[in-house]
């Protein structure tokens, strides 16, 4: 679970991040990211409807995603807003590919503390 203190929230805050953030993409999956100027990363998961027709689904990957940044949450940088934006072929991948993918992702956009392997 990812604590609420992490958490994007506001709509102003995601317009300025889709606005103005740094994209890095994979084929499931990809990411947008920009400074907060705060402590800590604050984190947002995207799902669209266009991609994902059912609530059910859309919901699912969230919280999958949810999960593995919760999990990863003391390797990434402080002080970013982050929106992990859902790709369609996500829902088939295994919790293994999702981390991977993930990892992926973070290492390309530098925003892990220290490089992983």
């Amino acid at each position: 679970m990812l604590p609420k203190l992490y958490r994007l929230k506001k709509k102003s805050d995601f317009d300025r991040l889709l606005k103005k953030g740094k994209i890095e993409n994979t084929q499931f999956l990809a990411i947008r990211f920009i400074d907060n100027n705060q402590q800590n990363s604050r984190f947002g998961f995207l799902a669209a409807k266009k991609n994902f027709k059912k609530a059910v689904l859309r919901n699912k990957i969230r919280r999958r995603l949810r999960e593995l940044i919760g999990q990863r949450l003391f390797l990434i940088k402080p002080g970013n807003d982050i929106a992990l934006i859902a790709r369609p072929g996500i829902e088939d991948k295994r919790p293994i590919e999702a981390k991977e993918l993930l990892e992926t992702i973070l290492k390309q956009a530098k925003l892990f503390k220290t490089q992983i392997k």
